[in-house]
């Protein structure tokens, strides 16, 4: 834990006056520049099709099919992409094994197993199972207040982020604390998280925008303002590195496109249905943006139209 205390607090020593941090807002400023001359009508995004369900958080799992995780009915469900169900697990209650509110859920891609965060101790509790459901055991993270954001690497590492005392904590698929840094000086309420090459991109709801971290913790840049990607609620990324950014402001579902350069490219909106409190954001292979409407009580799939 020693070693875990100087990561987090080397993580925080970048100069914000130099050419890192300068540069930073030099990329702010064009990017709010470019918002300003964009069209005031966002490109509409078509509806593929939708379903019932009452979750808090989802991801894909290894055939894309969509993981629920379905805090009123205490489970986890998953679905096929069309919106049938194929199985579920969890009983209500505190006990290991059972699930009680769940709102993350992840997928290992290397074998199938889900991992779970729920208020099964008062905070969150993280919790293994099998790719059938079946309980296999407990990891503690009773250095975590509330998992907001839950992914799992191509190595198989599960990172988890803090929303209380915004931090990023790396966990071996075994359980084991590997490293975490503070990204507290450039996050404020963090909201869900992506990963790519080992870079880590924290969607940041008071800051309207992204924070883009090394998976040492040393911050690199930030994109996104309030003008095209307001109370970001989800990130994804395309095979080819661009960037997804997803939001339900004036309650409509908008997803803010970047360059894998991190240069703004457009806004694509979801006319067709008044949302709000979307959780998440995922894309399929064949270009579908996925997400959840939590005060809708379903699961969104639309048409990107691969712009």
């Amino acid at each position: 834990m020693a070693n875990f205390q100087v990561l987090m607090s080397n993580s925080l020593t970048e100069d914000r006056a130099g050419p890192s941090f300068a540069k930073q807002q030099q990329q702010q400023q064009q990017e709010v520049e470019q918002a300003l001359q964009a069209p005031a009508q966002a490109t509409p995004m078509k509806i593929g099709w939708k379903f019932g369900c009452l979750g808090a958080g989802f991801c894909l799992g290894i055939d894309e099919d969509i993981v629920v995780a379905d805090s009123k009915n205490h489970r986890i469900a998953v679905y096929a992409k069309m919106g049938a169900l194929k199985f579920q697990f969890g009983d209500a209650g505190k006990r290991n094994g059972q699930l009680f509110y769940p709102r993350k859920v992840a997928v290992f891609q290397h074998n199938g197993n889900f991992v779970a965060c729920d208020r099964g101790n008062g905070r969150s509790r993280m919790q293994i199972f099998s790719k059938c459901g079946t309980y296999m055991f407990k990891i503690s993270i009773r250095f975590m207040d509330i998992v907001t954001g839950l992914a799992v690497t191509a190595k198989g590492h599960i990172v988890a982020v803090d929303s209380v005392s915004p931090t990023v904590f790396v966990i071996s698929e075994e359980g084991m604390l590997l490293h975490g840094f503070d990204c507290s000086v450039f996050v404020r309420e963090p909201s869900d998280i992506a990963i790519r090459d080992n870079v880590f991109y924290l969607c940041d709801m008071k800051a309207h925008g992204v924070a883009v971290f090394k998976d040492s913790g040393e911050f690199l840049y930030s994109i996104g303002n309030e003008r095209v990607s307001c109370y970001p609620t989800g990130i994804d990324i395309f095979s080819a590195g661009d960037l997804l950014i997803g939001d339900t402001h004036g309650y409509r579902f908008h997803v803010t496109y970047y360059g894998s350069d991190g240069v703004f490219k457009s806004v694509i909106e979801f006319p067709q249905l008044n949302v709000s409190r979307c959780c998440g954001l995922k894309i399929t292979s064949e270009g579908y943006v996925v997400t959840l409407a939590k005060n809708n009580h379903q699961v969104l799939v639309m048409d990107l139209l691969y712009v």
